[in-house]
């Protein structure tokens, strides 16, 4: 805080640092990398963690249910990557029948044995879930999961004891209701999007510990936070996509902070619907 605070002070002929044409390129590799790898911090996350936690302990299974591109995926393979000794993670790709699920998850327990019939795959897994100190298996994508695959994840619960939590969007619900299912996962956690005063503390967190820039951007303060508001929704998921691609072209200037113009481009731009310049006038 104490850099913003010097940045807004008032000087005398001051000149803003310039990023030579080498620190700009590695600027911009080291930017794009973070905004990939990095798991961005939040209350809703740890919000998410303890609920986990709690889980963990009483071993019940349930599920989280939220909007896209609100950080879901992301927080729950923190939590598998924090605790990698005693969660799996997997996710269901399109349409995932019990054998591949299955030998997702002994593949990412590093069982020796991840191939076999569906009749096999489960008893085996049951039996090694215990054994490998898996105390929690989180299914990402869970709606993508054919129904056998659903029945199973009851089947293999009641006969490990393991708790399962299926991941994702309100459709996971309707899938559940339709198979008999919502009681055999029956806690819920709504993940939903950033509250007003998580978006400001997630915004400063990214400025500090991602951006880092020779100046500050203010992302949390005036017309930038406006905008970043506006147009991401309060979605995290969303709000790295569009910084990602404002700071490269910022940067790509040679400015040595994020442009609000260049912002404003691509805010306005980003997932919006293509329309005709004929339809455009119309409108107008």
């Amino acid at each position: 805080m104490a850099r913003a605070q010097l940045a807004i002070q008032p000087s005398v002929a001051t000149i803003a640092p310039q990023l030579d044409l080498n620190a700009q390129l590695a600027k911009i590799a080291q930017v794009e990398e973070l905004f990939r790898t990095a798991f961005i911090p939040t209350d809703r996350a740890s919000e998410y963690f303890k609920w986990l936690d709690e889980l963990r302990l009483i071993k019940q299974c349930g599920r989280v249910i939220g909007p896209r591109d609100v950080g879901k995926s992301r927080a729950s393979f923190q939590y598998r990557q924090e605790d990698r000794k005693q969660v799996s993670y997997a996710k269901g790709w399109s349409a995932s029948s019990s054998k591949r699920l299955f030998s997702q998850i002994l593949k990412d327990i590093k069982h020796a044995a991840i191939t076999g019939k569906r009749e096999d795959l489960r008893p085996r897994l049951a039996g090694s879930l215990e054994l490998f100190g898996i105390e929690m298996v989180i299914i990402d994508n869970a709606e993508n999961l054919q129904r056998e695959a659903l029945l199973d994840l009851k089947q293999l619960f009641e006969e490990c004891n393991v708790p399962i939590v299926l991941v994702g969007g309100q459709e996971l619900d309707d899938i559940l209701c339709g198979v008999d299912l919502l009681t055999s996962f029956p806690t819920l956690y709504e993940f939903e999007r950033l509250e007003y005063e998580d978006f400001k503390k997630t915004l400063l967190t990214i400025e500090l510990d991602i951006l880092d820039l020779p100046e500050v951007s203010n992302l949390a303060e005036g017309s930038i936070f406006e905008l970043l508001a506006q147009n991401t929704g309060a979605r995290i998921g969303v709000l790295v996509k569009i910084l990602t691609k404002a700071v490269l072209h910022s940067l790509n200037n040679g400015s040595s902070k994020l442009e609000l113009s260049v912002l404003e481009k691509v805010a306005n731009r980003y997932g919006r619907k293509y329309t005709p310049p004929e339809s455009s006038k119309k409108n107008k």
